[in-house]
């Protein structure tokens, strides 16, 4: 039995032989695309950085972006110190308050006829409100015709002077008569106050002029007697 299966094995084996050897070669073709798509593998990642090993000496700075700022208190500014005004010291008591010679004379006033003597120990001055009045020889009549009428009282000083202030209608009438300057005495005050109520009357004003009234201011001057 074991001989007819060899047998049996080796004819089969010597039959499959032969089929190899006899068998005439082809080739094979198998169809595909002409294109072979290949994927190309980048370059591997580079291993991380290994972390910083820090030492106890090591000191780390604080980073300010992240952190946050500690705001200083400012100092308060200092009080500003006012200078107060220095007292007035007062006058000696020996010391005579100086006297303006001067008579003060308000801005829409024009000197036109100065201080000048009048007779009797006497000098008058005369100003008007008005620029626009030219008339000087109007105002020498004036000054002359009140210091007629002025007598100064028994007692006055030389230098001596008081203001009196009125005003002339184009008839010449006298009004708003007043004081305008005071000399310190009551009674050389009301003398030349009395004066220009005396003269009542004045020439009439110039043709030439415009205005419907002027305003005068005359000086009374007393400078001795003669």
């Amino acid at each position: 039995m074991r001989g007819t299966l060899a047998g049996s094995a080796a004819v089969h084996v010597a039959a499959l032989c032969t089929l190899l050897v006899l068998k005439p070669s082809r080739t094979v073709v198998i169809p595909g695309p002409d294109v072979v798509t290949v994927d190309l593998i980048g370059e591997p990642a580079p291993p991380p950085a290994p972390a910083p090993v820090v030492k106890p000496t090591d000191t780390v700075a604080p980073d300010e972006t992240d952190g946050v700022r500690i705001q200083k208190d400012r100092p308060k500014p200092k009080p500003e110190q006012k200078q107060q005004p220095k007292p007035k010291e007062p006058p000696p008591p020996d010391a005579k308050p100086r006297r303006d010679d001067t008579p003060p004379t308000t801005s829409k006033q024009r000197i036109v006829l100065p201080y000048s003597a009048v007779g009797g120990g006497m000098a008058g001055q005369v100003a008007v409100d008005d620029a626009n009045f030219e008339f000087a020889y109007y105002l020498q009549m004036v000054r002359a015709q009140i210091a007629r009428n002025w007598t100064p009282p028994a007692g006055s000083n030389p230098g001596q002077r008081v203001e009196v202030r009125f005003r002339v209608a184009r008839s010449g009438a006298l009004s708003a008569l007043q004081i305008g300057t005071g000399s310190g005495s009551g009674i050389f005050d009301q003398s030349a106050l009395r004066a220009v109520v005396i003269t009542q009357q004045l020439p009439p004003l110039p043709l030439g002029y415009s205005g419907s009234d002027l305003g005068i201011t005359f000086g009374f001057e007393y400078t001795g007697p003669q």
